[in-house]
């Protein structure tokens, strides 16, 4: 059952708006142990992303924080950046589309209802200079907790996530799979085996994490004929939190990288990021990709881990090992009345989008187009 916060104003409520995420860090992470939150609310997680990717693309950092009077403890944090939409400044959060999932951190005995959190949002926007907030794939409640930014109004976001709960014995993690499909995977697993040692690799570190990423990128980079995973800001982005908190596993077939998966684990939750397979027909019959993900769960099981997630965006293995589909929001919130005047249309690009996303040969033929303008 979801835990709801009771109502209060904005009395007294002090507001900080920082562009520095050093200026921020102490309250960042003040709130981070405590609120309700992913892995991708980290601050090193959104610290790397805009040196990869936000400054590259011009964004500013817009970190807010509410407390109750200057000098107070955090009741708040926003990590957001300052962008634009066309001529519009908006914001959004850090994080881009590598964030799954996307809240605002905020203390247990933050008070604010919805009317005081668009007050606060409007107060922060005369600092930050924008007109428009666009607070895109916010779950609707996370750890069981109502999340305040998915204010009333706000439209389903394009996609949804997926996740489940993970049981307590390998045994209860076989029985959610049928008889007939743990017998593929058999089928399969045995003919790679028939092809070369086959290894499971769980939580590598240092040079060889490194050099699984490095696959990664490269299997990603063939695969979907995308270049942006061989270089620039994805690639640093990747490697670079290499050092940090993700978390890295491989299939090798002697001792060649075949499929990967690279992750967070945060509070008892794997939050699953990027995952390849390679190209070739005669191995990628054999699913070395779902074999991968179900040995990775019989780790995280036997590691205490309860929950697993597969981040936003349909895909058949998604609901193969996920009972769990999460709605998600986008909230928009005008801070202007030219903001007020853009959210129409901004309301009815995401509309269309999702549109998109739920019918699968609109989709399809989406993401052709995409390859083939790349």
């Amino acid at each position: 059952m979801e835990q709801s916060r009771p109502e209060t104003t904005m009395d007294r409520i002090s507001l900080d708006v920082f562009s520095s995420f050093e200026a921020a860090r102490a309250d960042w992470e003040v709130l981070f142990a405590n609120a309700p939150a992913s892995a991708y609310q980290s601050f090193g997680f959104a610290r790397d992303w805009f040196e990869t990717f936000g400054r590259a693309r011009g964004l500013t950092p817009m970190i807010v924080v509410a407390r109750h009077g200057d000098g107070a403890r955090p009741l708040a944090l926003l990590a957001l950046a300052r962008s634009r939409l066309g001529p519009l400044p908006i914001a959004q959060f850090l994080g881009g589309k590598e964030s799954n999932f996307n809240l605002g951190l905020f203390a247990a005995d933050m008070r604010l209802d919805a009317e005081a959190l668009r007050a606060l949002l409007r107060r922060a926007a005369r600092v930050g200079g924008v007109d428009l907030y666009r607070l895109g794939n916010q779950p609707q409640a996370f750890e069981g907790v109502a999340n305040p930014l998915a204010l009333p109004g706000s439209s389903a976001s394009p996609s949804f996530a997926y996740g489940t709960s993970l049981p307590a014995t390998a045994g209860e993690l076989d029985a959610r799979f049928s008889a007939d499909a743990r017998k593929k995977l058999r089928k399969k697993q045995a003919r790679l085996e028939k092809m070369g040692a086959l290894v499971f690799e769980h939580g590598a570190t240092g040079a060889r994490a490194r050099e699984i990423l490095e696959a990664l990128l490269a299997q990603k980079a063939e695969r979907l004929q995308d270049p942006s995973f061989a270089s620039g800001a994805m690639r640093d982005f990747v490697l670079g939190l290499c050092g940090g908190a993700l978390e890295v596993h491989a299939l090798t077939l002697d001792a060649r990288i075949i499929a990967t998966y690279a992750g967070f684990t945060h509070r008892g939750r794997f939050s699953a990021m990027l995952n390849s397979f390679v190209a070739e027909e005669e191995i990628a019959r054999s699913s070395p990709g779902d074999l991968l993900l179900h040995s990775l769960l019989r780790d995280l099981l036997s590691r205490g881990v309860a929950r697993f997630d597969l981040g936003v965006g349909e895909a058949r293995y998604k609901n193969a090992v996920c009972d769990e589909t999460i709605a998600l929001v986008d909230t928009l919130v005008p801070a202007t009345l030219l903001g007020a005047l853009a959210a129409p249309a901004l309301s009815a690009l995401i509309r269309a989008k999702r549109a998109v996303k739920q019918n699968p040969r609109l989709l399809a033929k989406l993401t052709e187009l995409r390859r083939l303008a790349r």
